[in-house]
C-alpha cells in the first residue's frame, strides 16, 4: 500500500514538528522540521523518512537495511563536510533519521542553473573539499566507501562549504570480501567494479569524483563505465580546461587508477 508524506505540523517523539516537505525520492522523503526544546528554544533539522513503499529498485527489506546502515555509519562520523546526526528512531512503524539541515543547493542544481560548464577554479575548490572528506572516510578504522558521489549528492552552502549527503548506499570496506552484497550506484558516476565485478574500495569514490568533475566542467554527464564506446576528453567539450586538470580527471577515471 502506498504511504503518504507526513502532514505539515505532525509532531514526532513529542519534539520534532514537520515544517515542510523538502524532497521525496524513490526510497525516502526529506522534511524540514523544528525541534521544540524544553527551554522554549527551537532548532531546525532535516528529517529523513524511509518510504514504506520504496520498492522501485530493491525490496523494502533491503531498503530498510540500507536506511539503518546510513544511520549507523553517519552517527559515528564527524567532519565539517558531513551532516551532523541528531537522532535515529522509529515511530508507528516508520523509520526516521534526524540530521543537520543544510542551507544551499546541490551541485546538480548549480549546474542546471548555469546551463553551461562551470568555472574550473570553482570546481577545483569543491574537488579539494571532496578529497578532504573522502580521505577522512577512507581512513576510518573501518573504511567507509561512499559509493554514490555525484552532483546531486553534493551540497554547497552559501559560504562555499561542501557537504556530502545521502549515505544510503555507503558501506564499510570488508577485508577479504570478493564483491559487494548489493550492486548499486548511479550509472554515469559508478566505477566499473560497482557493476558486480569486485568489491568496491576507495578507488570507486575516486572514479566518481573524476566523473563528477567531468560533468561540472563540460555540462555533459560521462558515459557509464559499462559502455564500450570511448569517453570523449573533457577538453573536447571545454577547451578552457587546463591540461593539468584534464589529466587529473583522466587518471581518476582510468581502469588502473
Amino acid at each position: 500500500m502506498e504511504t503518504k508524506p507526513l502532514a505539515i505540523g505532525t509532531l514526532l517523539k513529542g519534539r520534532y514538528r514537520v515544517v515542510r516537505l523538502v524532497a521525496g525520492g524513490g526510497m525516502a522523503w526529506v522534511y524540514e522540521v523544528e525541534e521544540l526544546r524544553p527551554d522554549g528554544t527551537k532548532q531546525i533539522w532535516a528529517l529523513k523518512e524511509l518510504r514504506a513503499d520504496a520498492d522501485d529498485t530493491h525490496t523494502l527489506q533491503e531498503g530498510r537495511q540500507l536506511f539503518e546502515q546510513e544511520a549507523n555509519i553517519l552517527v559515528h562520523l564527524s567532519h565539517p563536510n558531513l551532516p551532523k546526526v541528531a537522532a535515529f528512531f522509529e515511530e508507528q512503524g516508520r523509520s526516521y533519521l534526524v540530521m543537520e539541515f543544510i542551507h544551499g543547493e546541490s551541485l546538480e542544481k548549480r549546474l542546471e542553473r548555469a546551463n553551461a560548464p562551470l568555472l574550473e577554479g570553482q570546481v577545483l575548490d569543491w574537488a579539494i573539499q571532496i578529497c578532504e572528506v573522502l580521505s577522512y572516510l577512507h581512513t576510518r578504522p573501518q573504511p567507509v566507501i561512499f559509493r554514490d558521489l555525484k552532483p546531486s549528492n553534493v551540497m554547497v552552502t552559501p559560504e562555499g562549504r561542501i557537504k556530502l549527503i545521502d549515505f544510503g548506499i555507503a558501506r564499510t570496506y570488508k577485508v577479504g570480501k570478493r564483491k559487494d552484497t548489493i550492486t548499486m550506484g548511479s550509472e554515469n558516476y559508478a566505477a566499473p567494479e560497482q557493476w558486480g565485478k569486485a568489491q568496491t574500495d576507495p578507488r570507486a569514490d575516486i572514479y566518481a569524483l573524476g566523473a563528477t568533475m567531468y560533468h561540472l566542467l563540460t555540462n555533459v554527464p560521462p558515459l557509464p563505465a559499462f559502455v564500450p564506446a570511448p569517453r570523449l576528453p573533457v577538453q573536447q567539450y571545454n577547451p578552457a580546461v587546463t591540461d593539468r586538470t584534464a589529466a587529473v580527471i583522466e587518471k581518476a577515471m582510468a581502469e588502473d587508477r
